[in-house]
């Protein structure tokens, strides 16, 4: 819909979407992929959806105010590396590890969520590092890969943006177009991405990719403590001037137009000659 699809088709897909109340039939409301598709339109395409009738509106806010409640509910898994089968069941894999984050037995905090086991590999490192992070955390529609804390300013985090081999087309070094939409949409949320490509960590050694994640959580660090100085200074300039005192302001002088040439004497005007008879 986002890609591939012209204002034309959008529009006539979404008023079908509403005549038929896609996703909420049947027992469970599956919204995850609608959900996503709200989000998007209305983060990139604004000017379409105030050009849709009302009913179509109310549909799509419907969809929006049940993806907010439901939350993990209607999260947009990522690709995985295989269909399920034989080779493994990496989305079956995600999909019980979602359920064991937003269970309230664990209260949220166990459950890790992988994209991919170059996703692992990079939480391996940055735990061996001892940076503390988390794996799958809730951003709207989407899953952020890893979250690390700013080990120097705690308050500040790190979002790492983990590009393994299957998230670009086979034999080339571009993005799948649903990658490069995450990551867009991402960015109009608000995150700012710092990716691990696979094309940069798959040559790496053990030791080689400890190095890369710790000059990387370094350089991020540096940079959040630059903008926590440009912040400060920006702060301290807009702050307000101290008021004067009234006995300390000067008293006003009257108005005086004075010369270029001397400004202590009053300024002189002079008189056209065909003015000096008559003033005589």
């Amino acid at each position: 819909v986002a890609n591939y699809m012209c204002d034309a088709l959008r529009r006539a897909y979404l008023k079908r979407c509403a005549e038929t109340q896609a996703g909420f039939q049947g027992p469970e409301y599956a919204l995850k992929n609608l959900a996503c598709t709200e989000a998007v339109l209305r983060k990139e395409h604004h000017s379409l959806l105030v050009s849709l009738p009302s009913y179509v509106g109310r549909y799509l806010e419907k969809v929006r105010q049940h993806a907010t409640f439901d939350k993990w509910g209607s999260i947009t898994l990522p690709p995985p590396v295989a269909p399920d089968g034989p080779k493994g069941a990496h989305r079956t894999d995600m999909s019980l590890s979602l359920q064991q984050k937003a269970s309230t037995a664990t209260g949220g905090l166990r459950g890790d969520v992988f994209s991919s086991d170059m996703h692992k590999d990079v939480s391996a490192c940055l735990t061996h590092l001892g940076i503390e992070h988390e794996n799958g955390v809730l951003c709207g529609p989407f899953l952020l890969d890893v979250v690390a804390v700013d080990m120097v300013n705690p308050a500040k985090r790190i979002v790492y943006e983990v590009n393994a081999g299957h998230h670009y087309y086979e034999g080339t070094g571009t993005l799948t177009a649903e990658k490069r939409l995450r990551h867009r949409m991402l960015g109009r949320l608000g995150q700012k991405l710092h990716m691990v490509d696979d094309p940069a960590w798959k040559p790496l050694t053990a030791a080689q990719k400890m190095t890369f994640m710790l000059k990387l959580q370094q350089d991020r660090q540096e940079e959040n403590i630059r903008e926590a100085k440009q912040q400060a200074a920006a702060a301290t300039a807009r702050a307000a001037l101290p008021s004067l005192r009234p006995d300390a302001s000067k008293k006003p002088e009257p108005f005086k137009l004075k010369s270029v040439r001397d400004l202590s004497a009053p300024l002189r005007v002079p008189v056209p000659p065909s003015r000096r008879g008559a003033d005589l």
